[in-house]
């Protein structure tokens, strides 16, 4: 396998403005694809060894399996031409020969439809598996990535074909691949033992893969690589433990939150803010009835505590501090003062007040100050409540103290923020989910 595509170094004056394009459109369909879990090669056709194309598939359940139909088939490729394959699985797969190179551009396999249990009986009784490799097939399914929408599957190279070889210069083929897929009937009896597959253990791995990097990604709050490898793990397809697929979905979706959950608590934020976040979770998956919005859900979940943890990390902090910050958040019209905290902590007070700027950076009643008017700004902007009632719910009874204090640490007075921020310019915010 070769790699046509531009090295980072590569600047864009070292190219024509054609290649340049070029070169760029293969790298973003190659990461587009591959980020959905779609493998993507540049090979030079013809190849000694094809048995990585279907993942290993017939190479497992075959012995001896040569694929010699499958090299005489990429020998025949045309050019300006692009092939869409089906396979006797109902695998597909795209093939095209890069313009001015020696190189074939092979994506695949990919599934566009779910093979339930039905459906993988009606395969295996059709190319006479024995019921031992049974199991084999199946995962060998959950292994795949799924694309639902092969509409959009097939625009991403129609826009490829239309920059590498012109607007309407090119054909595209549709096809089955299975004059190619006679194994079955010349190797029928030359089926493996269902012990020597690897893709079971493959799959197990790259689920739990996923899983960890994950873990990772909302541990230090990165949304956009979380986002993306939710992405990667919604193309994998459950295991069937149950003959309730949308149970299966759901009890997965609950373990989902489980392990993010332990994940925050391990990042130090206090399980008062866990356990609420949790608990909306569990009631939103109860709502779920599709498989679809189970991933809806875990991207929900992953959103959640990521900003959670960002909001709320508290692992740098000692556990006095640890302490204040979680009571403060907890109860905003408690008595928070210097005094009150110290009693409740049974602490020296100037102890306690050197520690918390210390580690803080800012005096116990500043941070005080701030969070209660972080949330009378978010009362203004969500609820139409009278300035009066928000400020005594923030702690702070006394309306002309309130305003003052607010326009100190925003520049306006409560009156003149909600008035610039108004509904018709307030995004909801991505919690505000209901399947109801």
């Amino acid at each position: 396998m070769q790699n046509i595509l531009p090295q980072k170094t590569l600047s864009e004056s070292t190219l024509s403005e054609k290649e340049w394009k070029r070169q760029t459109l293969l790298g973003f369909v190659r990461d587009l694809l591959e980020n959905n879990r779609i493998p993507t090669h540049f090979i030079s056709s013809p190849s000694d060894d094809l048995t990585w194309l279907d993942g290993r598939l017939r190479s497992d359940i075959l012995r001896d399996y040569q694929p010699a139909l499958l090299q005489e088939f990429l020998s025949t490729l045309k050019g300006s031409t692009i092939y869409h394959i089906k396979d006797t699985f109902q695998c597909s797969y795209s093939f095209l020969c890069i313009p001015g190179s020696e190189l074939t551009m092979v994506c695949g396999p990919v599934l566009f439809e779910e093979i339930r249990p039905s459906r993988l009986n009606d395969i295996v009784a059709k190319k006479q598996l024995p019921q031992e490799l049974r199991a084999v097939l199946q995962n060998y399914y959950l292994s795949l990535p799924s694309f639902p929408v092969p509409s959009v599957y097939y625009s991403i190279f129609l826009t490829l074909g239309n920059c590498l070889f012109g607007e309407d210069q090119y054909a595209t083929i549709y096809q089955d691949m299975n004059d190619i897929d006679k194994w079955y009937e010349a190797y029928s009896v030359q089926y493996q033992n269902a012990k020597n597959s690897t893709m079971n253990i493959e799959m197990i791995e790259m689920r739990y893969a996923l899983e960890a990097q994950m873990l990772e990604a909302v541990f230090t709050g990165n949304e956009a690589k979380a986002m993306a490898l939710v992405s990667k793990l919604s193309s994998l397809t459950m295991p069937h433990r149950m003959s309730d697929e949308l149970r299966d979905y759901k009890d997965y979706t609950i373990a989902f939150n489980t392990l993010f959950r332990k994940k925050a608590e391990e990042a130090g934020v206090h399980p008062i803010h866990i356990d609420l976040c949790s608990n909306q979770h569990v009631q939103l998956i109860e709502q779920i009835t599709s498989k679809e919005q189970c991933h809806t859900v875990w991207s929900r979940i992953v959103l959640d505590y990521c900003r959670l943890i960002r909001k709320h990390t508290l692992k740098d902090y000692s556990l006095l501090t640890q302490k204040i910050i979680t009571y403060i958040n907890s109860d905003l019209t408690a008595d928070l003062s210097l005094k009150a905290m110290s009693d409740w902590l049974n602490v020296n007070a100037s102890y306690l007040s050197t520690l918390f700027k210390k580690e803080v950076g800012i005096p116990l009643t500043d941070f005080v100050n701030r969070q209660r008017i972080e949330q009378a700004k978010k009362l203004l902007v969500v609820t139409e409540l009278p300035t009066k009632t928000i400020a005594q719910l923030c702690g702070i009874p006394d309306i002309y103290y309130f305003s003052r204090l607010f326009k100190k640490r925003t520049g306006i007075t409560p009156k003149l923020y909600r008035e610039s921020i108004t509904r018709n310019h307030y995004i909801q915010p991505y919690e505000d989910v209901d399947f109801k």
